[in-house]
């Protein structure tokens, strides 16, 4: 078991100036009600790490003798904090429940083409209440991780090893409104936080100046309305020009984690403010 560990662990250069993908860094709140979704690969092991020792490990499509005929292979000691895990067949699926501290958790493994490296596990005795999300995203938070994103591509450039948490996306996608398009051209994650923040540029392909309200930005996914819970916009386009805004989205309207992935698809909202009304600007 330790010398085919081994061996996943170590993978051959890469030709050229070819680089493999980064591994996707994960982490998520322990909740008992949530079914975890963990996408792995035949590549390298998916490492699953909790805030302690699993009492019990029951799964299906799961092995852990590699010579036994399952879809998914499993590498753990008892009294390990963390597990290991990596599909054997392209098309693997299996599912894992974990025993911890007298409750069950859920963890479904899939083949996916982005698996995820590492998934840390953290408590929170609150996860998924307002009480919990609340005292953990305050406006000082909200503003501190506007300015981890405006930052984040110079953060990323000098100290790459300060970002490892935060999921990043340049999805370019545009919502296209009468006379000017808004266009999310970058998207990032705060897992902690459960918090979107999304950079967009506004442009104004009209000959008349266009006013909305920054504070009543908001996306659209699916079928669901996530309204801003902090913005930094002008809530002015000018005529034939662009201008950047960023906003941010924290859990669901009713005060409960979302749990958003940035590969979404997002629609912005972008309020406009009519000819008779004042641009209302927060103090």
């Amino acid at each position: 078991m330790c010398v085919t560990l081994l061996a996943l662990l170590v993978t051959p250069g890469f030709a050229g100036d070819a680089k493999p993908p980064a591994p996707v860094v994960k982490q998520l709140p322990l909740d008992e009600r949530i079914v975890y979704e963990i996408p792995i690969s035949t590549d390298a092991p998916t490492t699953l790490m909790f805030p302690s020792a699993p009492s019990a490990l029951e799964g299906a499509n799961i092995t852990k003798n590699p010579d036994a005929p399952a879809p998914v292979l499993m590498s753990h000691l008892p009294g390990r904090y963390y597990l290991s895990v990596r599909a054997l067949k392209p098309d693997a699926r299996a599912t894992l429940n974990v025993i911890l501290q007298n409750k069950t958790y859920i963890i479904r493994l899939a083949v996916t083409p982005h698996p995820y490296g590492s998934v840390t596990f953290y408590e929170d005795r609150l996860a998924g209440r307002s009480p919990a999300l609340a005292k953990r995203v305050t406006p000082e938070t909200l503003l501190a991780l506007l300015d981890r994103a405006k930052s984040h591509r110079l953060i990323h450039e000098q100290y790459p090893e300060a970002v490892w948490q935060v999921e990043h996306r340049a999805p370019n996608e545009t919502t296209q409104y009468r006379d000017f398009t808004a266009t999310v051209e970058e998207v990032f994650r705060f897992d902690p936080e459960d918090t979107l923040v999304f950079k967009l540029k506004l442009e104004n392909t009209g000959d008349n100046e266009v006013v909305y309200q920054p504070q009543s930005l908001a996306v659209r996914i699916g079928n669901r309305l996530y309204p801003a819970s902090i913005a930094d916009a002008s809530g002015l386009i000018p005529p034939r020009a662009e201008t950047t805004a960023y906003f941010a989205i924290t859990g669901t309207p009713g005060g409960a984690r979302a749990n958003l992935s940035v590969k979404n698809s997002f629609n912005v909202i972008v309020p406009r403010v009519t000819r008779n009304a004042h641009l209302i600007a927060p103090r």
